[in-house]
């Protein structure tokens, strides 16, 4: 194994520290986004897994900007000692680029959030966002004993965002809601079109709606699901030397986020404040607003985890909606890739069950 030597070379693509002491003798997992040091959860929830199941590995966070990605996937290609990845925001789609193959439905998402190693070095990418979604909404979870919803059937769902967390959840929810509508909003109609294009090729009903239109279709709506980036915490970096923050704003309503020089340093934060104050006061009173006029029975859920409470769902509970944030998600998606990526410690029939996956839920819920 080259693991020292790969883990030197890793620090030259991403911009945070690993441990190397801490990789002696071990498989390495990891997940790979812009920043998923400052915030991600997988590695706790993850490295607990290991521990419960004595598997000798660790799973670390690779924080790389778009123009590093092929380099950090080569080299991770090239290490023996490396067995898969989770991918985040904004390498869902990108990724898929450096892989020698598709899963059928990360095909047919077109997005990827799960990496895996075979022996050979080949890459194959899948996708359990969807089915983590799927999962999170209809299953017992520690939050919602009797379930998030007793069944999408015949639901109207209400996607805020096109991107690739947003595309798995288009195809796993239409999927699952019979003569429902998938109402689909983003912030501009592109690729909310051409998702809405490929769903209805599926025989389901789409429907794409411009964020003005917002008013006229939530009240009507059986679940609201936001897949954007409005409300996740921490700064972001959207253009190169230009940053952000979008923890301020609602999905629930039209943002434009000003964007500042990353080099600004300690005056970042006051100076974004100051330039973003009289968009956050529009954003905010149109989305309380919007949320007072929608039916309690309506279900509002985000798919953002950081932080536990976003904008978007502090509307909708200060309006008397059930909310759910991403954390069951995170956990669902997690307990399929765990699989997926440590399938040689779990491909034994007295393993690869039901109880498997909901031990590793249990360890990974236990740990967030």
């Amino acid at each position: 194994m080259a693991a020292i030597l790969s883990i030197r070379e890793i620090h030259r693509v991403i911009s945070n520290r690993l441990d190397e002491k801490a990789l002696a003798n071990k498989t390495l997992a990891g997940i790979i986004g812009d920043a998923p040091s400052q915030y991600s959860k997988s590695p706790a929830l993850w490295n607990a897994a290991f521990r419960h199941f004595a598997i000798n590995a660790i799973y670390l966070p690779f924080d790389v900007d778009a123009a590093h990605l092929a380099d950090l996937l080569r080299l991770l290609r090239d290490s023996e000692q490396f067995i898969g990845v989770n991918v985040t925001v904004p390498h869902k789609v990108r990724v898929i680029d450096f892989l020698d193959e598709l899963d059928a439905g990360a095909a047919r998402i077109q997005a990827v959030n799960t990496v895996v190693r075979d022996s050979s070095g080949k890459l194959t990418g899948y996708n359990t966002d969807g089915e983590g979604f799927v999962d999170s909404v209809l299953l017992p979870t520690p939050e919602h004993p009797q379930g998030f919803v007793s069944s999408l059937d015949g639901m109207d769902v209400l996607l805020l965002g096109a991107g690739g967390s947003a595309r798995a959840v288009a195809f796993h929810a239409s999927d699952h809601i019979g003569k429902g509508r998938l109402i689909i909003s983003n912030r501009t109609l592109v690729p909310a079109r051409s998702l809405a294009g490929e769903i209805a090729k599926l025989g389901r009903r789409a429907i794409v709606i411009d964020e003005a239109e917002l008013p006229i279709w939530a009240p009507n709506a059986g679940m609201i699901v936001n897949a954007t980036t409005k409300g996740q915490g921490g700064m972001r970096k959207v253009v190169p030397g230009e940053a952000t923050i979008l923890e301020p704003y609602s999905a629930l309503a039209p943002a434009t986020p000003p964007m500042l020089p990353e080099n600004l340093g300690a005056r970042f934060q006051s100076q974004w404040q100051l330039a973003a104050r009289s968009g956050i006061k529009a954003n905010n009173n149109q989305s309380a607003t919007l949320a007072a006029t929608i039916p309690t029975t309506t279900r509002f859920y985000d798919l953002i985890y950081h932080p536990e409470e976003t904008v978007f769902l502090r509307h909708g509970r200060e309006t008397g909606h059930q909310i759910m944030n991403g954390k069951s998600m995170i956990v669902c998606q997690a307990v399929i890739a765990f699989c997926k990526i440590c399938r040689q410690h779990f491909k034994s029939p007295e393993k690869d069950t039901q109880a498997t996956q909901r031990e590793i839920a249990r360890v990974m819920f236990a740990n967030w």
